[in-house]
């Protein structure tokens, strides 16, 4: 039953309960990350508006023209109007158009095939699209970033991860865009369609890939807690932190950021943020501490 006009949804409250939690949880960790520094084992980067800042274009365009016409021209809709009524209010709960699809196909809210039976969603099909009609042009080459990255794997023997909640070809295909490729190790790329049907921030996602991550270095030894989270979505930090990951929020420009229609945009005195960074490629200047394999500074 719909709520009376004025009176928040039983969705938003949960929603909006958990970040309490998850906040509460952060305040607790923030008065007891300083009291020593960790080793650490493993940098977990997401990818988009993370490798890249968010400032040059490219998510705006990938997740606004590019998903919708994949929508039209794939999924079956009439138009982009249409794809954005079904894909918007998802996105907003998921933040990942694999996630919003693949939910929106369960709840059968796609059009139908043409002999009228459902529509199944393959995420392959939306990372092919966005890989042949994506403008990738738009992201630079970042040698800096490239060799800020290899440091931290032959200096401090770190595993370089990379988790994205975009289909893992289209994470690939930026990785080489960025000149990083190197730098990610075989087996230690996850895309969302390694973990559905979750998405970060669910628990569940991080779990698949930690256990993943073990299997592809051979340590079953590997916690959370020898962790270090580089995101920038404050609903995936806080996941992280509840979990015991170090944190690291990418903030390009404050008031500038793909959240800000997600209710997610960066907050960089959140107790569950332990580093803010302008640019990945800053982690040397900033968190000097990891090429020696410890966190936080």
């Amino acid at each position: 039953m719909p709520s009376p006009a004025g009176i928040p949804s039983q969705g938003v409250l949960i929603f909006s309960l958990s970040i309490v939690i998850a906040r509460l949880s952060c305040y607790v960790k923030s008065h007891r990350r300083h009291e020593r520094r960790k080793r650490v084992k493993v940098l977990i980067f997401d990818i988009d508006d993370t490798l890249y800042p968010f400032t040059n274009g490219f998510t705006t365009h990938r997740n606004g023209s590019v998903a919708l016409q994949y929508m039209v021209d794939i999924m079956g809709f009439k138009n982009r109007e249409a794809a954005a009524k079904v894909r918007q209010p998802l996105f907003l709960k998921y933040h990942s158009t694999a996630k919003a699809l693949a939910v929106a196909a369960d709840e059968g809210l796609l059009p139908p095939n043409l002999d009228g039976s459902p529509r199944k969603f393959d995420p392959q099909s939306l990372a092919d699209y966005w890989s042949k009609n994506a403008a990738f042009d738009m992201i630079a080459p970042d040698p800096p970033l490239r060799k800020c990255l290899n440091r931290l794997k032959s200096e401090a023997g770190l595993h370089i991860v990379a988790f994205t909640n975009a289909p893992k070809r289209y994470g690939v295909k930026v990785l080489s865009r960025l000149g990083v490729s190197d730098a990610f190790d075989d087996g230690l790329v996850f895309g969302v369609d390694d973990v559905l049907p979750f998405c970060k921030p669910e628990r569940s996602a991080f779990e698949a890939v930690l256990s993943r991550v073990r299997e592809a270095v051979g340590d079953n030894g590997i916690e959370f807690e020898d962790c270090v989270m580089f995101e920038d979505s404050m609903k995936n930090v806080r996941a992280a932190k509840a979990l015991g990951m170090g944190t690291v929020l990418l903030l390009a420009k404050e008031g500038e950021h793909d959240g800000n229609n997600l209710g997610d945009r960066g907050v960089k005195d959140d107790p569950c943020v332990d580093v803010v960074l302008g640019r990945a490629r800053e982690i040397g200047d900033k968190i000097g501490c990891l090429f020696v394999g410890e966190f936080p500074c």
